[in-house]
């Protein structure tokens, strides 16, 4: 049986065989997936697919408004709509 720390299931498990030919069990981080604009569904520009912890500080999200949340063309009509009224 696994140590407690890794029966958790957030942990994705691959089978892997060793040089002696053994068949072990490897636990490994799930791969995320890109983040997406809340309006179109579309991938979001200039953001990678590791979480904001994973990342350094200074590539984490866009520094414009609705950054990280919305795409750029989302973000270009959600202004005009709330500059022209």
């Amino acid at each position: 049986m696994p140590r407690p720390a890794l029966r958790s299931r957030s942990l994705r498990r691959v089978k892997t065989r060793t040089p002696g030919g053994l068949s072990v069990v490897h636990y490994e981080r799930r791969k995320h997936s890109l983040p997406k604009c809340a309006l179109c569904k579309r991938p979001l520009r200039g953001i990678g697919k590791l979480l904001p912890r994973e990342e350094r500080k200074g590539v984490r999200m866009p520094t414009r408004p609705y950054g990280g949340y919305l795409c750029h063309k989302c973000l270009e009509n959600a202004l005009k709509r709330a500059i022209r009224g």
